[in-house]
């Protein structure tokens, strides 16, 4: 036997992700009410067995999950492959994607569901702080947000489906979500009025935006069919 063949095989690495993992099957299995045998029996029925003291090893982190196994566990947990990637949380609390990587929550999420690059100062360009005449740098930071976005989204989503991203109805829908989002959580803390009454006036700009989107494609969609019509 070679010394290469004696050599110990290194022991796995288990990262920030994995320990979420680990964490969300075994709190998904038992919301579930979920036995580790009777979920070992549904994964055998979806053709990705996993035996019950293989469960059991995946939740205490002895064992590694596969991107099959992950897909696997998502379906018969009847929830999305990403919610098993990240901890249940939201807000400005951390969320460690590596050693070196940290994000908030909220960007975390944004990031995992395919909405923004995984870049806190980019999760949304309404979001960036800047002086109250610091006009140009506001712009400029702006302009990196979405070149960060485009190549992001490149990257990430099928032909189809960026194009739809790229509608300007779509990226009005997209700044609503987060502007109600952002009110939503100002109206449960404790922002002052002003503040408050800012994110209203912005929200409800968003809304109008969107609307005026919506007219627009409604529009769009009658003169092509007249012309379809008529030819």
């Amino acid at each position: 036997m070679t010394d290469e063949k004696r050599r110990p095989r290194p022991a796995a690495q288990y990262g920030p992700v994995a320990e979420a993992v680990a964490k969300n099957v075994e709190r998904l299995r038992k919301t579930r009410n979920k036995t580790i045998y009777s979920l070992s029996g549904e994964l055998s029925e979806v053709g990705r067995p996993i035996t019950p003291s293989a469960i059991a090893k995946i939740e205490k982190q002895q064992r590694q999950v596969t991107v099959d196994d992950l897909v696997a566990l998502a379906v018969v947990l009847n929830t999305s492959p990403i919610s098993l990637l990240l901890p249940p949380e939201w807000g400005d609390g951390p969320v460690d994607l590596t050693s070196e990587r940290r994000l908030t929550a909220r960007t975390a999420w944004r990031w995992i569901r395919g909405l923004s690059p995984a870049s806190d100062y980019g999760v949304s360009p309404s979001e960036i702080v800047v002086g109250p005449d610091d006009d140009e740098w506001e712009d400029e930071l702006d302009r990196k947000y979405w070149q960060l976005r485009q190549e992001y989204d490149a990257v990430t989503l099928p032909l189809e489906l960026r194009r739809v991203r790229e509608n300007p109805a779509s990226r009005d829908a997209d700044a609503v979500t987060f502007q109600v989002e952002r009110l939503i959580r100002m109206a449960g803390g404790k922002a002052a009025d002003d503040a408050f009454e800012d994110q209203m006036a912005t929200t409800r700009g968003a809304v109008d935006r969107l609307l005026t989107e919506l007219d627009r494609l409604a529009e769009e969609r009658t003169r092509r069919r007249t012309q379809a019509g008529g030819s």
